[in-house]
């Protein structure tokens, strides 16, 4: 195997998992982070983006004016989500005739595992009414990310992956506007942190781990309207720009008997997440009966491939297709006031996938379509304190994943079988 062809095969690997790794069975579509809003995910997201929360901030920035009145608002969510996904290699393929080495190694190791990890995400925003029309907001949020690991680090997918990380964090200053009565605008910058980390076994399943370590800051903007054209009608229409990534990092490759000698790599890799659009109805059906509904369009099929830019050697850069589809999402749900104190929430979502196929599925990413099943309450403690619990059982398609090896010698096909609980709680306060 010649150095070239060992760069080539371990910066491919990295670009294809590495950065868009981390999502496990339990948030949005690709590696998307719905859980934003406590409110919110008690209906599924129906409603989300022309919600009376400063939750509905994340999709839509003209949500700063809900609160109006002197003083600050707060709002702060925890969502904790217990995800399973499991992972089985059920074929394995390469040349003609591969060794008794690799054989004996796959034939060793386990062929499945669970690599779901659970995760906590929060989300805080806060508001501030400057004057009687002009409304200032601030929301942190973490919109892509989570952890694939599997339980056992030594199955026949660690080849393709051990940890898959990606971390992102963001600050949001936005600001509302009332141009009119029942007509509010918003608009807002992101500014963001990402941070991704690779490990996989190098060449066979028992070998040391390669690992993957880059991290970047990205700039976007986010902007929306608000309408209320009718005493009970509220509808939202927000959009969060495109964020693009170039995260710098480092490539540490053990020695091993498969691969030789141990190398250390920089270099970078350009990733491209997506716009998301976001129109939600929250129509009064009675005096304390609310009708919710969202529909939300992600921008995936600009994350067309995955491209690695070798800083050493003079190694070309490294084209790994992605092949993604936009991501839809769809969801109605409703609300019942039980008291003044007190409101009952329910909601029901189905997702389509960006993933179209099982080459175009990585086994740090086995995400396909599903279902979201979600129950949960308001409850006022006092005039300046409320909390808001919710629950989501999310209920995904059974799907297959084909991939190759970090050196392209081997492809590994198997299925996936995975589902999530996601439980959230939230607290708005007035001070």
């Amino acid at each position: 195997m010649t150095k070239r062809f060992q760069k080539s095969g371990l910066l491919g690997t990295v670009a294809v998992t590495a950065l868009a790794a981390g999502a496990s069975a339990a948030l949005a579509g690709g590696f998307a982070i719905r859980e934003q809003s406590a409110e919110s995910q008690g209906a599924s997201f129906a409603g989300n983006a022309a919600s009376t929360s400063l939750g509905a901030m994340y999709w839509n920035p003209a949500a700063a004016a809900n609160k109006s009145g002197p003083g600050i608002n707060t709002e702060s969510n925890y969502s904790f989500i217990v995800p399973k996904s499991f992972l089985t290699v059920d074929e394995i393929s390469g040349p003609a005739t591969l060794s008794p080495q690799v054989r004996g190694s796959f034939a060793a190791a386990p062929s499945a595992s669970d690599i779901g990890k659970p995760a906590i995400v929060p989300a805080s925003y806060a508001s501030y009414q400057l004057t009687n029309k002009l409304f200032l907001g601030l929301s942190l949020n973490s919109g892509f990310g989570l952890k694939t690991e599997p339980r056992e680090g030594q199955y026949d997918g660690a080849v393709l992956g051990r940890t898959s990380s990606l971390f992102t964090t963001g600050a949001s200053p936005t600001f509302a506007y009332v141009i009119a009565p029942g007509i509010t605008i918003g608009a807002g910058a992101q500014i963001n942190y990402a941070k991704g980390v690779f490990k996989f076994a190098t060449g066979l399943p028992q070998q040391p781990t390669t690992s993957y370590a880059g991290e970047d800051f990205g700039f976007g903007a986010t902007a929306g309207i608000l309408l209320q054209p009718a005493e009970g009608t509220r509808i939202g229409l927000g959009w969060r720009s495109a964020v693009d990534y170039q995260l710098e990092g480092k490539f540490n490759q053990p020695t091993t008997a498969v691969t030789g000698p141990g190398r250390f790599y920089t270099g970078r890799v350009d990733l491209k997440l997506p716009d998301i659009a976001t129109l939600s109805l929250n129509q009064a059906i009675t005096k304390d009966v609310r009708l919710l509904g969202t529909f939300e369009w992600t921008n995936w099929s600009r994350f067309q491939e995955l491209r690695v830019r070798a800083r050493d050697g003079g190694i070309a850069d490294v084209v790994i297709p992605a092949n993604w589809q936009d991501g839809y999402f769809f969801s109605v749900g409703t609300e019942y006031d039980y008291s003044k104190s007190l409101t009952w929430r329910a909601g029901f979502a189905y997702e389509i996938s960006p993933i179209g196929s099982a080459r175009d599925r990585l086994t740090a990413v086995p995400d396909a379509d599903r279902y979201w099943l979600s129950g949960g309450l308001t409850y006022k403690l006092t005039q300046a304190t409320t909390i808001d619990v919710g629950y989501s059982h999310v209920f995904i398609d059974d799907s297959r994943f084909l991939r190759d090896n970090s050196t392209g010698t081997l492809t590994l096909g198997g299925s996936v079988q995975s589902s999530s609980d996601i439980f959230t709680f939230g607290m708005k306060s007035k001070f």
